[in-house]
């Protein structure tokens, strides 16, 4: 089956009762009002086996281990909606230490959408007090750390001291290692598609954030939550779940380039390329197009692994993930935490990762094509 594209009608809401918008919002959308809308109620427990695997890749040898305290599995804030509720099943359930809401999950996707909007922040507000209670809200102090912000310029401190530990693992003389000059970098793709997918057997979360890496300003927004093809088959699904099939999201989205940046799925052109963090990424499209039964579009076959470009930039330094660019650039609290946002929501990782891509350019480094994957023929 070939991947085909059409036109698509977004003028009905993602789920009766939220009032959000269902197409991906570039920068001028105006506000809407929103009302909220009954909790889906939430629940305790743990998402851990349900995050995507990435692989690390190799150590090199280039660190020697820390404390099993600090090399405990992956960390994640109580009020971070849970991806795979929302695109329509967790296997957890009430044991989920998630927050199982959708309204709440449509406001935070909203607001990231349109992060100039003072409307889309207050109705954020409004529903995390809500799904999650005042009192949980004001001692996680989630705002304004929870807002999104439009990507431009300077975004982050150079703190080299700060990121000597990451993840377990720490730098030998991470410390000393002076950093390069800061001259003008070199970009030698124009539009940077930052792309952070979620969903490790299937994608649940597909959002992008398009950057100008000569302007250094983001142009767009896009996102969607996928609903897998099989892993949830014979589950009872989310009532409200907004989310769509993979081929309609790739629709949605191969109309959202061209309007947005004049190009499409099956022609990005040389000076426009996915930026992900690692090689996985675009890979993980391949394989969820075979499920679906749809040829994989071009485009995801060259992409910048911005992890690779830190570490040339660096002389070899392994950066093993996002967390350990944060930490570089000092954007990684001291419990070893993003400072901005939720880690691993698909849509706030793209908004750290797109900070990453400014900081590299900023420090005179490069951003260009650097990992390719060529489809096995069938």
């Amino acid at each position: 089956t070939m991947f085909v594209l059409s036109a698509r009608d977004h003028s009905a809401p993602l789920v009766s009762g939220c009032g959000s918008p269902p197409h991906p919002a570039r920068m001028d959308v105006a506000d809407s009002d929103r009302a909220p809308a009954a909790s889906m109620g939430k629940g305790r427990g743990r998402c851990n086996d349900q995050t995507k695997g990435k692989g690390k890749g190799d150590r090199k040898g280039k660190g020697k281990a820390v404390s099993s305290s600090n090399s405990a599995g992956p960390k994640y804030d109580p009020l971070t909606p849970c991806g795979y509720h929302i695109a329509g099943y967790c296997m957890y359930g009430s044991r989920c230490n998630k927050q199982h809401d959708i309204c709440y999950a449509l406001a935070v996707r909203q607001q990231w959408l349109e992060p100039d909007s003072a409307s889309a922040r207050e109705q954020l507000r409004v529903q995390a007090g809500r799904a999650a209670g005042e009192e949980a809200v004001r001692a996680a102090n989630l705002f304004p750390r929870a807002f999104s912000t439009r990507l431009c310029g300077a975004a982050a401190k150079d703190a080299d001291a700060d990121a000597s530990e990451e993840d377990g693992f720490a730098w030998e003389g991470a410390a000393e290692q002076p950093s390069p000059a800061a001259v003008p970098g070199v970009a030698s793709l124009r539009i940077a598609l930052v792309l952070d997918l979620e969903g490790k057997d299937e994608i649940t979360e597909f959002p992008v954030i398009a950057i100008d890496l000569r302007t250094r300003q983001e142009v767009g927004r896009f996102q969607r939550y996928v609903r897998p093809t099989h892993l949830f088959d014979g589950q009872a699904l989310t009532p409200d779940s907004p989310a769509i099939l993979f081929p309609a999201v790739l629709q949605e989205f191969d109309a959202w380039l061209q309007s947005t940046l004049q190009c499409c799925l099956h022609d990005l052109g040389d000076a426009t390329a996915f930026v992900t963090c690692g090689d996985w990424d675009c890979k993980h499209v391949g394989r969820q197009c075979s499920i679906c039964r749809i040829t994989t579009p071009r485009a995801f076959s060259k992409w910048v692994n911005i992890k690779r470009s830190f570490s040339d930039f660096y002389g070899g330094r392994d950066f093993r993930g996002m967390r350990s660019m944060l930490a570089k650039m000092g954007l990684l609290g001291s419990d070893g935490n993003v400072t901005q946002g939720f880690h691993h929501l698909g849509m706030h990782d793209v908004e750290n990762i797109g900070r990453c891509v400014l900081y590299l350019l900023e420090q005179g480094g490069e951003v260009s094509v650097n990992g390719k994957w060529v489809q096995p023929s069938t």
